[in-house]
């Protein structure tokens, strides 16, 4: 069975370096087939050769079954102003943006150029835009990306983490181009945002993330045992929906 983890990264993350052998033999461990990843190695390097070398090992690794997210920071911008740099296709085809308001400041406002300038280049280029979202610092709160996403209406914005919860059911009530992905979301608000999404009409924009390998920084067991138990239980909580979420929506976004 086929299964789509929306959420995972590789690169430079503090002391550790996550391969992608590493990454790719965790997921395999978990169940997972396919994913879509960035590289937080882009948080201490803009060198477009160096971060497409990481593409080119995850593509041929996984047989194509990798789609890359480009993790955009404020100086990609400054030396490549299009992303043209990093868009190399031979890593596998860029299949969406994203930008982490945890690690820099990413203010979500239609006057910030260079937050608006990478929904610019996904509408220019037919990409979707992954943001991060969280209570940490106001900017990432998922209630403040609702007029972007109608301001790009017709750009797919993704609510990476969807916190706090019910802004992000807000903005994705509001806006047919939000979705959600639910990394590190509690199972009591995976249940909550179902329910909602089942009344509502928007269980199509909900998709299955892990933030694998972030979450086994924080166990004293094994990654793959963590994320196994994981998805057991959300496809539990989704039931006739779990196909949706773990695979169909994400072939809505990511051709494979």
């Amino acid at each position: 069975m086929n299964f789509f983890d929306f959420h995972v990264h590789i690169g430079q993350y503090f002391d550790d370096y996550y391969t992608p052998p590493r990454i790719l033999r965790t997921l395999i461990l978990s169940g997972i087939t396919h994913f879509a990843y960035s590289s937080t190695s882009t948080i201490v390097t803009d060198n477009p050769g160096f971060l497409l070398e990481e593409r080119v090992a995850m593509h041929e690794l996984s047989k194509g079954r990798a789609k890359p997210i480009l993790w955009v920071t404020h100086d990609m911008l400054k030396r490549s102003r299009d992303l043209s740099l990093y868009m190399s296709e031979k890593g596998g085809k860029i299949c969406g943006l994203k930008i982490h308001g945890d690690s820099e400041k990413w203010i979500p406002t239609a006057s910030n150029k260079c937050f608006t300038r990478v929904f610019e280049i996904a509408r220019e280029l037919g990409l979707f835009v992954k943001v991060h979202t969280g209570e940490k610092n106001d900017w990432c709160n998922a209630g403040n990306f609702g007029h972007i996403c109608k301001i790009y209406s017709d750009v797919p914005v993704i609510l990476a983490h969807g916190r706090p919860l019910s802004p992000a059911i807000y903005v994705l009530m509001k806006n047919p181009n939000a979705y959600v992905d639910t990394s590190f979301m509690p199972h009591n608000q995976l249940r909550n945002l179902i329910h909602v999404a089942r009344e509502q009409g928007f269980i199509d924009r909900i998709l299955f993330g892990t933030d694998t390998p972030i979450p086994g920084r924080y166990l004293k067991s094994s990654l793959p045992r963590h994320l196994r138990a994981r998805i057991a239980a959300s496809k539990q909580i989704a039931g006739k929906d779990w196909k949706k979420i773990s695979w169909e929506n994400a072939k809505k976004l990511i051709s494979f």
